[in-house]
């Protein structure tokens, strides 16, 4: 049996924490690029992409 470290919703929300530090820091999105590490970081990287498409309609290239 698989042990969970962290829910749905508790990964939801990091994952949006981490959207608005990513724009917060950069003071936007001008000239972002998200760089995944493989196999697992491209995901995450493609889910913060999303969040940005959503917070700030710009698309971010992911990679």
């Amino acid at each position: 049996m698989a042990k969970e470290i962290i829910d749905a919703l508790s990964m939801k929300r990091a994952l949006m924490r981490m959207t608005y530090e990513i724009v917060e820091r950069n003071k936007g999105t001008k000239d972002l690029v998200l760089v995944g590490i493989k196999t697992r970081g491209w995901y995450l990287a493609e889910r913060i992409a999303k969040n940005l498409k959503n917070l700030e309609d710009v698309e971010v290239p992911v990679g």
